[in-house]
């Protein structure tokens, strides 16, 4: 039909995309065109397949033409971009329809109710879009809908209550969005998956309703409670996801019900990473239709029941990080046959079997990490030839790996024995190994060069290997995450790590590396961290770390660089945490550190050779938590806007330590802060520590009492400078300072009474300055000695052996007395005196001239006073 050819010439213009999928649309004969279907009888077009893969390289449009295709009943246009617009509600008026897939397009806003038209429609899938809002009202008069997939949306709300009318429908796909409700009475279905929303409250009863259910998934949403019995007796599920909640309750009554029901079929049970506790049940012999079962990350204590080995259909399962104690033996694993993985780590059983054990299955995967393997390696790995994921962490194993261990190695290969006591060398062979996916044999005692291997996520830090990194590690492969650190490691690092574009972490910390830094870091904007701290390193930053623009962590301290803090380095405005100190760097810090790096968490420039005035745009960071430009050549006065870091004045939740960042997987971050002449190394608490170092540089003028303003802040070093004036009062308002040092300065006048407010501190240094009077008393003040106070030659009172006069001479409360100002606060005792002064003044004067001059009577007994005074005083 010539009305249809048309139309459709006029869609497929509107799909860019299309024309590299589809081959170009001739002739008059448009029912032969790819992607077109029509009636055999009518003619009429009934089908328009414009599908294509994920591809958003150009912005489609819905011809309005589409909607005079009135006859179609199938349209697929998946896979095209639309770059948020809005789902055309004139696709209600295709009444037609029985199959409807607009899936990865890039659509925004909300569904339009006029979906609801389509009465027909069998098949509606609009996941993996962008859409929000509600579920339509109107979905209720979908009477055959049988599939609805709404998954990968914002989807908020609360699912409408009438969907449970919708008796035909079948599968319901509704994960990653924000519902906030259950749905229980759809008797029709078979497939339910709420995972990944916002779902509140416990599991209803009325999920009992769903008689036809075979997969049910509720995981990762908030709900709480137990698992109501209804749902144990759905004979007909075949997997239950219920993992990532807080749900609550005895184990082994929701087996219980389970061992029930009479059926073979198989049975995948997910409760992962909830709050089950109690026992296992005793009777697995109850529940052979388990292949899969998965009750890691939960509070579950005593043994694990022997019966466990007489599941001879179980394929997978997961007892990982739990409360369980005993041995697993022989007899756990008697018939498990068809065992593909197993993860019993993280609990405190071991693994007692004969060394000439043969397992009964052919693992994948093994992960028994703390499990008591040691001190041999375990044989009976030797048995496992289809092997590729062995994770065996801290089992306290201190041989070598033996000569067969090598050729098991398979395709995308797994391997995890760090925290051991392995010892020996790697075998040059490794070279030949391909696809090794993860390499960790971290924490050990491996020695020997490192063989010419490649690994997309390699660990071998804390061994003592030694020689240099190969240049042949950084091929083809692309490795991810390098993490060579904590070794005896020399020579310099390979140019040919620029040129791995997968890369995310570099940490080669606490080696003996020299040379320069290569500078080819163009290819490299992967990188979110790099530690090559406490080396030997020297010459300039490099100026291309400019294009890490995902750089998260730089850690280049204890080492020998030199110059300035290259410019480009503003580009990686998603910095956290700087550390440059121990350096031999000069010039100034640079203005543009407040400016462009407003992500700033952590800035350590200490012990370098920087020079200038400490810039008031350092106050612009306003998430800046430690400040350390200690031991530099910095002049000048503390801006008061230092009082403005909003990360230092509330008080830090000590209960709450969460990473600085977003890969911090397979990197711990570190901070030393100097306090006391001691170095504090700060990790998993480094999110909620605050300090500020600035001691033994040129700074000179008063403290500024905006500083005082940082009421959250922990560690203040202001020592060996040149600062003068009185401590500021509100100093006692800094309530959470476990360490103040104000030593060797020039500060004048009293200590204020009110640090003895500060009940959290442990270190006080005021020695070596100007101080005088007398030192206060408090309860925690008692625990310092003399070592605080000493240099301060006018300070009296304990500590110290000087004993303060029994009476002082008056002071003026504005300081100006003999003393040079023994007063409390020279600015605030002069406010307070003329405050208390003058309202007694005005009172006292206007009180007695108005009685004088409005009562006549007292008027003339003043003067007849006055006069006999007078007279009094002629006659003596």
């Amino acid at each position: 039909m010539e009305e249809e050819r048309k139309a459709l010439l006029n869609v497929r213009s509107g799909f860019p995309d299309v024309n590299k999928q589809l081959s170009p649309w001739k002739g008059n004969e448009c029912c032969s065109w790819e992607g077109v279907g029509c009636n055999n009888i009518t003619g009429h077009v009934i089908k328009l397949d414009l599908s294509v893969p994920y591809i958003i390289s150009n912005t489609n449009q819905v011809h309005p033409s589409l909607f005079h295709l009135k006859h179609l009943k199938y349209l697929d246009v998946s896979g095209n971009g639309f770059h948020g617009q809005v789902i055309p509600g004139a696709i209600g008026s295709l009444t037609q329809l029985n199959y409807l897939d607009l899936s990865q397009c890039d659509f925004g806003g909300e569904i339009p109710h006029q979906l609801g038209n389509l009465s027909n429609l069998h098949y509606l899938n609009l996941n993996e879009n962008e859409i929000s809002g509600q579920i339509p009202a109107s979905f209720v008069n979908l009477r055959n809908l049988q599939v609805l997939d709404l998954r990968f949306n914002n989807i908020s709300g609360k699912i409408p209550e009438d969907i449970g009318n919708l008796r035909n429908i079948q599968d319901l796909f509704l994960f990653y969005n924000s519902l906030e409700e259950t749905i229980g009475n759809l008797t029709a279905l078979q497939n339910l998956d709420l995972s990944y929303n916002q779902i509140n409250g416990k599991i209803p009863d009325s999920i009992g309703n769903l008689l036809q259910i075979e997969h049910l998934g509720i995981s990762d949403n908030n709900l709480s409670g137990g698992i109501p019995g209804t749902l144990g007796s759905l004979c007909n599920l075949s997997k239950i996801s219920l993992s990532g909640n807080s749900t609550t309750g005895r184990i082994v009554e929701f087996f219980e019900q389970l061992s029930r029901c009479r059926t073979n079929k198989p049975l995948s049970l997910y409760l992962r990473n909830n709050q089950f506790s109690g026992l296992l049940p005793s009777y697995f012999e109850r529940l052979q239709r388990l292949t899969d079962l998965d009750l890691g990350s939960n509070q579950l204590s005593g043994s694990v029941p022997e019966s466990l080995g007489k599941l001879s259909a179980l394929k997978w399962f997961s007892l990982s990080s739990n409360h369980l104690v005993g041995d697993i033996t022989e007899a756990h694993f008697a018939n498990l046959t068809n065992l593909d993985t197993i993860d019993i780590s993280d609990n405190n059983l071991s693994v007692k079997v004969s060394q000439d054990w043969l397992p009964p299955f052919q693992a994948k995967e093994i992960l028994m990490g703390s499990c008591n393997l040691g001190p041999r390696f375990p044989p009976w790995v030797r048995n496992q030839t289809i092997l590729n994921v062995l994770d065996i962490p801290n089992n306290g194993i201190s041989d070598v790996f033996p000569d067969w261990f090598w050729s098991l190695w398979l395709s995308e290969m797994r391997l995890n024995v760090s925290h051991n006591h392995m010892r020996g060398m790697l075998p040059p062979s490794l070279k030949f190994l391909d696809d090794i996916t993860t390499f960790d044999l971290s924490h050990n005692n491996f020695e020997g060069f490192i063989p010419q291997m490649q690994s997309w996520t390699l660990d071998l830090s804390h061994n003592s290997f030694s020689g240099p990194i190969p240049k042949s590690m950084f091929g083809e492969f692309g490795i991810s995450y390098l993490m060579l650190s904590n070794n005896k490691l020399n020579g310099s690092i390979p140019s040919s790590i620029c040129i791995q574009s997968d890369l995310q972490i570099v940490n080669l910390a606490n080696n003996d590396l020299s040379g320069t830094l290569p500078d080819c870091w163009g290819n490299a904007s992967d990188i979110g961290i790099i530690d090559v701290s406490n080396n030997k390193l020297f010459g300039r930053i490099p100026m291309t770390f400019g294009f890490l623009t995902g750089l998260q962590s730089l850690h280049m301290n204890n080492n020998s660089l030199f110059g300035t803090i290259p410019s480009t380095l503003q580009h990686c405005n998603q910095l956290v945490v700087i550390d440059l100190s121990w350096n031999k760097l000069s010039g100034t810090i640079p203005n543009w550190f407040g400016r462009r790096l407003s992500a700033l968490r952590v800035l350590s420039l200490r012990s370098n050779n920087f020079t200038g005035a400490i810039l008031a745009q350092l106050s612009l960071i306003s998430s800046l938590q430690v400040l350390d430009l200690a031991h530099n050549n910095l002049f000048g006065s503390l801006p008061p806007s230092f009082g403005m870091f909003s990360s230092m004045m509330a008080r830090q939740n000590k209960n709450e330590s969460s990473p600085l960042y977003d890969r911090s997987i397979y990197y711990s971050e570190s901070v030393i802060i100097t306090t006391k002449d001691s170095e504090l190394l700060f990790t998993t608490s480094l999110s909620i520590v605050t300090s500020i170092d600035l001691s033994n540089n040129n700074l000179s003028g008063g403290i500024p009492r905006e500083i005082t303003n940082l009421q959250g802040l922990c560690f203040l070093n202001l020592s060996s400078n040149h600062f003068l004036g009185n401590i500021p009062y509100e100093i006692g308002f800094m309530g959470q300072l476990e360490s103040l040092d104000l030593s060797k300065n020039q500060l004048s006048g009293r200590i204020p009474s009110s640090i003895s407010n500060l009940n959290f501190l442990g270190t006080l240094n005021l020695s070596y300055n100007n101080l005088i009077g007398k030192i206060p008393m408090g309860t925690q003040l008692q625990t310092f000695t003399n070592l605080s106070y000493i240099g301060n030659s006018k300070l009296c009172g304990e500590p110290l052996q000087t004993k303060c006069p029994s009476h002082n001479p008056t002071i003026d409360s504005r300081g100006t007395n003999e003393e040079e100002g023994m007063h409390e606060d020279n600015e605030h005792g002069g406010i307070w005196y003329f405050i208390g002064f003058a309202p007694g003044f005005v009172l006292g004067f206007w009180g007695f001239l108005g009685a004088v001059m409005i009562k006549r009577s007292t008027r003339i007994k003043y003067i007849l006073i006055i006069d006999r005074i007078c007279g009094w005083f002629m006659y003596m």
